[in-house]
């Protein structure tokens, strides 16, 4: 995986998945190929740190990323949105609320399905946890689930103003349930894992509900939700 914001390389999962992390913020963005369109899974921190992106995907693959979900509305995974262009984005639209300047074609409420021609995306709200507006993107047919900031293994799981505590780990249970348990999942932050790594994490996070325990806050602007 490459970790300068200027040239992403991309590692590939299977033949039709990649992922690459970017810098300063350590984002795991996703890539999915089917034979009509290109996903991207996240933008990266700013409008050049996302043309980048788009640009390296089209060395690798010869044709432009013309779909992008965003998983949640944090500026390292939103901020590179407006520099790529003609591609169709869905967002939650509790996500967009806090980021109206954004262009979204799509906003989600509870699920939608990106025909990539040949390959499907499903992409799901699990309901409220790391933000109100999180989505997941399930690539079911390569067994590989892109879960934003829902799990993280480059550090401990942040907070922000809008996180759920208490609906974090039962967000975590559907995707789990949802998926089967089978495959890869890819966090926001740092290296794929398998379930039993993801029902590990939600096991750290239950235990926070009864001692109220805050999690780190999201950024030193952002301060936590528990009080």
């Amino acid at each position: 995986m490459s970790t300068n914001p200027e040239t992403p390389q991309w590692s590939a999962l299977t033949t039709r998945v990649w992922t690459t992390t970017v810098e300063p913020e350590s984002v795991t963005c996703g890539l999915v190929a089917g034979e009509d369109h290109v996903l991207l899974i996240d933008t990266g921190s700013t409008p050049e740190q996302g043309h980048s992106l788009a640009m390296s995907a089209v060395c690798m693959l010869g044709r432009p990323v013309d779909r992008i979900v965003v998983t949640h509305h944090h500026y390292d995974h939103s901020g590179g949105l407006s520099g790529i262009n003609d591609a169709e984005v869905w967002m939650h639209e509790a996500a967009l609320a806090h980021c109206p300047d954004l262009h979204v074609d799509h906003p989600v409420s509870l699920m939608a399905y990106v025909d990539l021609g040949g390959l499907g995306a499903e992409v799901i709200h699990p309901g409220p946890a790391h933000t109100d507006g999180d989505l997941i993107v399930i690539v079911r047919d390569e067994k590989i689930t892109f879960a934003g900031d829902l799990v993280e293994t480059a550090g401990e799981p942040q907070s922000d103003e809008t996180t759920d505590v208490r609906g974090w780990p039962r967000a975590i249970d559907s995707v789990i349930t949802g998926t089967d348990g089978a495959g890869l999942y890819v966090p926001g932050h740092g290296h794929p894992i398998d379930a039993t790594t993801v029902m590990n994490q939600r096991a750290r996070l239950a235990e926070r509900v009864p001692m109220n325990i805050p999690l780190t806050p999201v950024g030193r602007h952002i301060p936590p939700q528990l009080s």
